[in-house]
């Protein structure tokens, strides 16, 4: 089989585009620099992506001269996915191949395979764009691959890689290729002849994405062949609810139905011959509650045949989910002497919905089993289905999760594991997906244990505990609610109000590992669980032993009580400082016994006066029993090791954890930010006019089911009848709010003010504004007091700082909008000499956006004051503004340049012939990310270019790229990257200031054909 052209990928493509658009003399040129060389027969043809065990730096990428000659590779390198050059006199003979390797003597012990390298960075395990470019820059072969279909699945034992089945295939195909054992250096394992391929299936989808009952659902496959496709059959099984079918069950392997798919314009195939073959599924089909799988298979005229999802996938179906909506509930707090309250669909729908189908009897097993059948284990013994955001994550595992008292509360934890390939999209409290995908799912219930009275924060302490934590510096879990259905029983409501699919309001919390670190842009390292007293790996780091011997001697290094140097050697001090302190401020004290935190060894080390030393940090987990002195371990203080052997013992050590201290008082923990935060995230599980909401219809689904009493499957006294609200005054949920608000006062003024007390300490110093009374965003100027101290220290230092405020009162306030905090700095200024006055840059800043400023001083022994009482701003437009909108435009825009995206640029030009223009502080907001500063100005008549590539040494490899010298002025590089196929590309006077350039560019005809990749 070859490509849908009949032909391998090559420079055709890019020489055509520049014939078509006049460029004769530059496709000439191209034409001997590359067809000369028969570049186009080298390809992409294996690559080695993610090996099963992560300490093995084997990851490869092979190359094929699929041609007659030999081909010159000296000069050439990859300019995506890693970073490699051939070194001179590198030849790739007729039928040859050569690998490009992570780490050369890995490979070679690993597959006694001879490779160039080592390459720079690493390949993305769920899916990179790999470029390999000739001498000049031209693109000669790109593949973009991703973690499953239509790519392999690769990554799991036994370590398969992606390999080519045919070097007459389109490599950028996903379908051309399959998952074997690496063969670097040789043919591929998987290698097929052209005449015994199956056809390529891609780009299967269903319409609607989450139908509704009796809608007709079209379900559509791109499907190509160069020897003819003969036939495209569609299977699809229909799971009832109430009667879910695992993918372990007998029936799952016979249960099927087939459709035949056709591309012949008729039965809602669009249009005839396009290669898109579809097919519907009536509208009797569409069920509500139904869970619809469905498989592809394929088959050429040759009867090579393959069915899709591929048979690597660990999820070996698609599907769709057949949905009305969620219905209203009826529910009372207390059945027979409560009135009935109707929770409308405005309340059932004010969360997203995580529906859950699943077996009854493993439901049972999982969540309330007797005593003697109890899981303890780490393992998922069972699976189920799990729906969200349209989203069908079929036959993923799940168990309770939790320590000693994981079956104690009726209504308990769990935990869900995903299929490679498929991993979860959450998305946070405000519907913006997360960075990272998550391959586990936790599930805090949101109950408290009964007899410690606290029942009906409904997770307001885990998720404003890790908010302050995340606030404070302290990488923490991120947090969102949802509702969560259960689907086990035929019918979606029953006899009683606990007879039904709605099972509450949950708390959803990242999970701690390697996509932990991903999310909170950190290092690949070793991540360890703590518990009694030693820890295990939740993620292994590439570089990290695998035996803990790292943890190991850690510990037992600091049980010695070592001195202030090791401790600077081998804690992120300041991270711990952050840490300490919300964990007294929040009453975090069940980590006494060795449990409920992580360690992170960084491998990234760090070079300062103690040396090159990489560091610890411990972070934290398991918030649930925090926020009330009833909690654990009230005697012991959340005694953990730092703090046992004497880290705050140390006296220079102590000097700025207490400064610490002061600084998350005067910035976070006090009773306007923390108080604000409660008040945020309780807005998004409940109504603030006091109207019902879904924390009440929870209250109703769990406060008195009879499971709550069942001495065989809960323990009563965690559990039990009439245990919400019993602290609160006022007996409901905003009363729990106010207890979560007098608390941060008692500790406030009780724990944390005590412990950062220092008679020592510099004066708190006054600040004032001294830019002009309208504000202009590039004129905010301040001012300060004189360093004070009363015992008559000397002066060290001094910060300045701006954090923006949410504020209802801004004009560009809007409710939708992250909530900002003011210990979150937009801008930062540490001076080692007194100034009483500075300029707030107005890159930092956004038009009618809230700030505070403050300035703090320091004396010669390291200890700082608090913070000064707030200058409080809203800047406004820059003096400037129509000067710019008059002369300042955008001239040249590279968007794909051949060599790749570090080469591209936007050009700026000041038509004036009279007027300067100080740019300092305008903005691209749109299309790329970046905010022009250090007094950055455009003469007269001037161009400035904005470039995507490194700045070292003054922009040397895009100077040299493009033939420019150092007198030409060239800023950046700018964050993100010009689209290949076009994009919107705004720029303002300032972030949220007036527009001054506002336009979509395009690869699309009209626009110059040259433009798209042809330099």
């Amino acid at each position: 089989m070859r490509s849908q052209l009949g032909q391998r990928k090559g420079t055709g493509g890019i020489v055509n585009r520049i014939v078509r658009s006049g460029g004769w003399g530059l496709a000439a040129a191209l034409l001997i620099a590359v067809s000369g060389v028969h570049a186009a027969d080298v390809i992409i043809n294996e690559i080695h992506y993610n090996p099963d065990i992560k300490v093995e730096p084997v990851e490869f990428v092979e190359l094929y001269n699929a041609g007659t000659n030999q081909v010159n590779l000296s000069g050439w390198h990859f300019s995506r996915g890693m970073e490699y050059i051939f070194p001179p006199s590198t030849f790739l003979g007729a039928g040859q191949y050569v690998v490009v390797a992570q780490d050369p003597a890995a490979l070679n012990s690993k597959f006694a395979a001879s490779s160039h390298g080592p390459y720079g960075g690493s390949l993305g395990n769920e899916g990179d764009r790999i470029v390999l470019c000739n001498a000049v820059g031209a693109t000669i072969d790109a593949v973009e691959y991703q973690l499953g279909f239509p790519c392999p699945t690769c990554g799991d034992i036994p370590g398969y890689s992606a390999q080519l089945l045919n070097p007459e295939l389109d490599n950028d195909l996903g379908g051309s290729w399959r998952s074997g054992t690496p063969t670097p250096g040789l043919a591929n394992g998987v290698f097929s002849a052209t005449n015994s391929i199956p056809p390529q299936a891609r780009q299967v989808e269903h319409v609607p994405k989450q139908p509704k009952s009796g809608e007709s659902v079209l379900i559509t496959a791109k499907v190509t062949d160069p020897d003819g496709v003969a036939a495209v059959t569609l299977h699809y099984q229909i799971v009832e609810p109430g009667n879910y079918v695992a993918v372990t069950d007998t029936v799952y392997e016979i249960n099927w139905t087939d459709l035949s798919m056709n591309d012949d314009g008729t039965g809602g195939d669009v249009m005839a011959g396009d290669t898109v073959y579809s097919v519907q599924v009536a509208p009797s089909h569409q069920v509500h509650r139904r869970l619809i799988r469905y498989r592809i298979s394929v088959e050429d005229t040759l009867a090579n045949a393959v069915r899709v999802p591929y048979a690597d996938d660990p999820q070996p179906n698609f599907a769709y989910f057949v949905y009305d909506g969620v219905p209203s509930w009826t529910g009372a707090a207390q059945p027979g002497v409560t009135t009935n309250v109707v929770y409308g669909t405005n309340i059932m729908q004010s969360l997203p919905v995580y529906h859950f189908i699943v077996k009854t009897n493993d439901l049972w097993k999982c969540t309330w089993p007797i005593s003697s059948e109890q899981y303890w284990g780490v393992e998922y013994p069972w699976s189920g289905t799990l729906v969200y955001d349209g989203e069908v994550y079929d036959h993923i595992s799940f168990r309770a999760r939790g320590g000693v008292w994981r079956y104690a509360m009726g209504k308990n934890m769990w935990k869900f594991d995903f299929k490679r390939g498929h991993y979860f999209r959450a998305r946070d409290n405000r519907g913006n997906r997360y960075d990272t995908d998550w391959d586990k799912l936790n599930f805090s219930a949101c109950i408290q244990q009964g007899d410690l009275q606290h029942r009906g924060e409904q997770g307001m302490f885990e998720a404003v505990g890790f908010r302050l934590f995340e606030l404070a510096g302290v990488p923490a879990s991120k947090t969102h609610w949802l509702q969560f259905r259960i689907i086990d029983e035929a019918a979606e409501t029953g006899a009683t109000q606990f007879d039904d699919d709605f099972w509450g309001l949950y708390l959803a919390i990242e999970q701690m590992d390697g996509k932990f670190l991903n999310e909170h842009n950190l290092p690949d390292g070793n991540l360890y669980k703590m518990e009694g007293g030693t820890g295990e790996l939740n993620n292994q780091g590439p570089m990290g032993p695998v035996d803990k011997s790292d943890l190991n001697t850690f510990m037992s290094q600091y049980s010695t009580t070592p001195s202030e140097t090791w401790w600077r050697q081998n804690v992120d001090v300041d991270c711990y400082y952050s840490y300490r302190t919300i964990i007294e401020a929040i009453h975090h004290y069940d980590i006494g016994s060795g449990k409920n935190y992580f360690y992170y060894l960084n491998p990234v080390p760090v070079i300062n006066e103690f040396g090159t030393n990489n560091l610890w940090s411990q972070w934290p987990w398991d918030l649930d029993l925090t926020w009330a002195d009833n909690m654990w371990d009230g005697g012991n203080q959340g005694l953990s090791p730092f703090k046992q052997y004497g880290l705050l013992a140390q006296p220079n050590l102590s000097i700025e954890y207490k400064n610490r201290i002061r600084e998350i008082r005067d910035l976070l923990f006090n009773t306007n930010q923390a108080w604000q935060l409660i008040e945020d995230l309780a807005a998004v599980i409940d109504d603030p006019s006091g109207d019902p909401s879904i924390v009440d219809a929870d209250r109703a689904s769990w406060d008195y089911r009879p499971i709550m009493i069942d001495y065989a499957r809960v323990n009563v006294g965690k559990a039990g009848h009439g245990k919400f609200y019993q602290q609160a005054v006022s007996k409901d949920f905003p009363g729990m709010l106010q207890i979560m608000k007098d608390y941060v006062v008692t500790r406030g003024t009780t724990i944390l003010d005590p412990a950062c007390a220092d008679a020592d300490i510099p004066s708190t110093p006054s600040i004032w504004s001294t830019a002009p009374t309208n504000l202009p965003i590039d004129s905010i100027t301040l001012e300060c007091s004189s360093f004070s101290d009363p015992q008559g220290g000397t002066f060290g230092g001094m910060k300045w700082r701006v954090g923006e405020i949410t504020d209802t009162n801004s004009p560009a306030y809007t409710p939708d909008a992250r909530k900002k905090y003011e210990i979150e700095a937009v801008w930062e200024y540490e001076l080692p000499y007194y100034t009483n006055a500075v300029l707030v840059p107005p890159a930092s800043l956004r038009v009618g956006h809230t700030y505070r400023a403050r300035v703090r001083m320091k004396d010669n022994t390291g200890r700082w004051s608090h913070w000064s009482p707030p200058c409080v701003f809203t800047p406004g437009e820059r003096d400037n503004a129509a000067n710019l909108i008059d002369f300042l435009r955008i001239t040249e825009i590279m968007y794909n340049p051949p060599s790749g995206n570090d080469m591209e640029f936007v050009e700026l030009h000041n038509t004036s012939g009279a007027i300067s223009l100080d740019i300092d502080g305008v903005s691209f907001t749109a299309g790329i990310d970046y905010a022009f500063t250090n007094n950055t100005s455009i003469p007269p008549g001037g161009y400035l270019i904005v470039a995507g590539a490194s700045a070292s040494n003054n922009f040397e490899l895009f100077r040299t790229y493009y033939g420019r010298g150092p007198v030409v002025p060239v800023v950046g590089p700018f964050d993100g990257k010009l689209a290949n196929g076009g994009e919107q590309l705004n720029m303002k006077t300032a972030t949220a200031g007036t527009m001054l350039f506002s336009a979509r560019y395009d690869s699309a005809r009209g626009w110059p054909v040259a433009a798209d990749g042809a330099g």
